[in-house]
């Protein structure tokens, strides 16, 4: 399931608007560093197309990313410097939400900031037990029919519900930001 599910599903219409007046589009050509190890981040990314590889200081690929993902999350909540490359793999783009306006909107709006780490706190822990499958399985990738019908099979219609109204809202902003 990718991030940006997890994360638009707790928002509501007002944050969508939010994002669509703070946030800027960002092209990134293939080959282009968009977070640097150990370089200071300033944004959250919400990648609208193309992909990106996450890389280990080394050159090391540990992951694909492609639209639909968010990145800079991980340096936002901890306040730690990126311990990853991540680089686009072709012609990419994003949207960029700077800190400072999602501190200025926690400060404002209470509730967005819980609904934003709420969204957090369940990305990560459904990144965990995928991991946790994974390795249980013995496998670095498990077959997608496999996950689709472990996903069909423990998702309740709540966040099935959630989940199709963060679609909808993910297209707004491709729309607004095309």
């Amino acid at each position: 399931m990718r991030k940006v599910l997890h994360i638009l599903g707790y928002f509501n219409d007002e944050d969508i608007a939010w994002i669509t007046q703070v946030g800027r589009r960002q092209n990134i050509s293939a080959g282009q560093f968009l977070i640097q190890t150990s370089v200071q981040l300033n944004s959250i990314y919400f990648v609208l197309g193309g992909r990106f590889n996450i890389e280990l200081p080394d050159g090391t690929a540990v992951a694909k990313i492609k639209s639909g993902e968010i990145l800079g999350e991980m340096s936002f909540i901890e306040e730690e410097l990126p311990s990853v490359n991540v680089k686009a793999s072709e012609d990419s783009s994003v949207i960029c939400i700077d800190y400072e306006f999602m501190y200025d909107r926690f400060k404002e709006f209470s509730s967005f900031e819980a609904r934003f780490y709420k969204a957090i706190s369940l990305f990560l822990s459904s990144r965990l037990r995928g991991v946790a499958g994974k390795l249980s399985y013995g496998k670095a990738e498990m077959k997608e029919s496999k996950e689709l019908k472990m996903l069909e099979s423990s998702i309740d219609n709540a966040t099935l519900q959630r989940i199709q109204i963060a679609g909808e809202r993910f297209n707004r902003l491709l729309s607004h930001f095309s």
